[in-house]
């Protein structure tokens, strides 16, 4: 017998997310006390849990439960023109995010433009939170520093991490520098 599409779909989500923290199915168990052969029944659709379990689950990957079950619907394919992107500023004066993806109910990932202005006098700080963050700069130089470890990145030049890590970034270049960005799992706005 074939699990339904929404198991699958939920177990997947969470088998990605717990994944990409790092956590075993035992510490999902020690963390919030659903069980280990419960987890991977969910995770492998063969089950559904419970709203209880959800939650717990969810908890355990510091998300809402909602994202675990925001199953994807509507249109599959979506387009943002140039001239169409948001633009936000912020948190400080000298960030600009130009959004590239809509917030189409299917989208696992966001992905930016971030425009760092030149003469950054304090770094852009990023928060934690689970999932995580790819970074290619498209012009500039920048630095990175990823829980005090500094990388100094050029036009070209990527990183990758888990976005769990406190993030600071600082533009070095007398311009204004580039970035795009790709973070998963996706903000909402």
């Amino acid at each position: 017998m074939q699990a339904p599409a929404d198991n699958v779909e939920l177990g997947r989500r969470i088998k990605q997310l717990r994944l990409a923290q790092g956590y075993t199915l035992k510490d999902i168990e020690s963390k919030v006390g659903v069980s280990a052969t419960h987890v991977s029944e969910v995770e492998r659709g063969k089950t559904s849990p419970t709203v209880g379990a959800l939650g717990k689950i969810a908890d355990a990957l510091d998300v809402n439960p909602s994202f675990l079950v925001d199953i994807p619907v509507g249109e599959t394919v979506s387009i943002t023109r140039g001239d169409e992107r948001v633009v936000l500023i912020g948190p400080n004066e000298n960030a600009r995010w130009e959004i590239l993806t809509s917030e189409n109910p299917y989208a696992e990932l966001s992905l930016f433009v971030l425009v760092l202005e030149a003469d950054m006098k304090k770094p852009l700080v990023r928060t934690p939170r689970p999932g995580d963050k790819f970074m290619h700069v498209i012009s500039g130089i920048i630095e990175v520093e990823l829980s005090e470890e500094k990388f100094l990145l050029r036009k070209g030049d990527s990183i990758h991490f888990k976005s769990s890590m406190p993030l600071k970034i600082l533009n070095l270049s007398d311009s204004e520098s580039r970035i795009f960005w790709a973070d998963w799992p996706r903000y909402t706005l």
